[in-house]
């Protein structure tokens, strides 16, 4: 559930939240000194907006936050809002060229999901699924340890997996989930125009019904007895595929 203010805290989610300008921002709240160069570029950027900014004592922002893990800095915002699968959908029916999505069926570490939030704004995914239960959710944990990128890529909340998937194939899309043992290696697909890279738990891998209804299972190749990868280096690693594919096919 979703409360109607958070704080998002550290020098670069501020700062990636006054840049991407999607959210509402109420106050910033500011112990550190101007002479860091990213907090007075949040104090410019937040004048240029006209926030408030409110100097506070470091004992007030650990009370206000919890922590002592804030850099000097916290904004009061609205949450990150998760956005209807009607408006991917729209954008696939509207949108000619290629798009890539990112599907994270049961993904809860909040370390490997930060991780693939910053590989996914990187490599220019469209958005990214995510089940309603058994899910890591968007926090301001996770906020500060995507160094901001959440305000970088549009979150679909759905609450049938397989179903969203399904919506998605009837759109033009192919469906890849990653396994380590995958029939297709990574570096022989040719990505199609709209690719949704389809990722397990960190544990379990793909629910049975998730990975019966994608259309290729693929593979990273790796030295024989290497351990398998976790999933946020194994997502951010086929994620890098795609977009150099992708870019070779455009240049």
């Amino acid at each position: 559930m979703q409360t109607e203010h958070e704080h998002v805290y550290g020098i670069h989610p501020v700062l990636e939240l006054l840049q991407a300008g999607r959210r509402r921002i109420d106050t910033i709240l500011l112990t550190a000194k101007r002479q860091h160069r990213g907090i007075q570029q949040i104090v410019d950027l937040a004048s240029r907006q006209n926030i408030p900014i409110r100097a506070v004592v470091p004992a007030e922002l650990q009370r206000v936050l919890g922590h002592d893990q804030h850099q000097g800095v916290a904004a009061l915002v609205t949450p990150v809002a998760y956005r209807p699968f009607t408006e991917v959908a729209a954008l696939l029916q509207e949108a000619p060229g290629p798009h890539t999505l990112l599907a994270l069926d049961g993904v809860t570490d909040v370390g490997n999901f930060a991780t693939l939030i910053r590989s996914a704004v990187a490599f220019g995914v469209g958005a990214i699924l995510l089940p309603k239960h058994q899910s890591v959710g968007l926090t301001p944990v996770v906020a500060k340890r995507s160094a901001g990128a959440v305000d970088r890529v549009p979150f679909v909340q759905v609450g049938n997996m397989v179903r969203a998937l399904e919506a998605l194939q009837q759109l033009g899309c192919w469906l890849y989930g990653a396994e380590a043992h995958g029939e297709t290696a990574i570096a022989t697909v040719a990505w199609p125009e709209r690719t949704v890279l389809v990722l397990g738990s960190e544990g379990r891998g793909m629910r049975r019904l998730v990975r019966e209804r994608c259309d290729h299972l693929v593979r990273i190749p790796m030295r024989a007895g290497a351990d398998s990868l976790n999933v946020a280096v194994a997502g951010s690693i086929i994620l890098s595929h795609v977009w150099a594919y992708r870019e070779t096919q455009s240049g």
